[in-house]
């Protein structure tokens, strides 16, 4: 098995390359800034989340400061002229490297975000806290990924992982036109003993509903 993803673990920091595998899993995106014709491949990394979760932009920031030259920004996403109210989000970008530009071919094929087939064994608890942080849902009495970028069969061999590795049984929904991800109740409460160690304060609802007893399961 290609192991490039593995390979490319020496050029970061553990913890930092935590963060960075479960983004990519999630809501970041690499961006080309050579296409390697007549120079090596590079990429940038692009954090970008609502306002709602700007702790959460800052945090990461944090993160990778020393792969990046400027701090979040804050910028308008869309006006609701109905409701008269702007609404936000933030956002940051890496600098460019020649690192980040192998893992965009390991996580890129024709412009598309795949899930790499050597991902698994470098998903860590901490990988999969900034996932779920990034794509993950609380419907009170389950949890739900929302995995819709990825093929039905990625998401197949994500529940493969997930019942291998936890012993966590998830399952496959529609959801309109696509498929994501959904872990029920019971499986949900294994999924927040090992994330809730990384989920960082502005996030616990992720993982917290405080209408039932479900932060005392957590807590216990």
């Amino acid at each position: 098995m290609d192991n490039t993803v593995g390979r490319l673990q020496s050029y970061f920091p553990p913890h930092q390359f935590d963060v960075l595998i479960g983004s990519l899993l999630g809501d970041a995106r690499l961006e080309c800034r050579s296409l390697g014709k007549r120079h090596p491949v590079t990429a940038r990394l692009r954090i970008h989340h609502s306002d709602k979760q700007k702790d959460y932009v800052f945090w990461k920031y944090e993160i990778f400061k020393d792969i990046t030259n400027t701090a979040p920004k804050k910028i308008m996403v869309w006006r609701d002229k109905n409701r008269n109210k702007e609404h936000y989000s933030w956002y940051f970008h890496s600098k460019s490297s020649k690192q980040l530009g192998l893992l965009h071919n390991c996580f890129y094929k024709d412009k598309t975000k795949i899930i790499p087939r050597d991902i698994f064994d470098l998903i860590t608890p901490r990988a999969l806290a900034v996932w779920f942080m990034d794509d993950g849902s609380n419907t009170w009495n389950s949890y739900t990924i929302n995995t819709h970028c990825f093929s039905k069969e990625e998401q197949k061999r994500v529940i493969g992982f997930l019942k291998k590795k936890y012993d966590i049984n998830a399952k496959i929904v529609r959801d309109r036109l696509k498929f994501k991800i959904a872990i029920g109740r019971h499986e949900c409460l294994k999924l927040s003993a090992i994330i809730k160690p990384y989920i960082i304060p502005s996030m616990i609802y992720k993982i917290v509903n405080p209408r039932n007893d479900f932060a005392k399961q957590l807590a216990g």
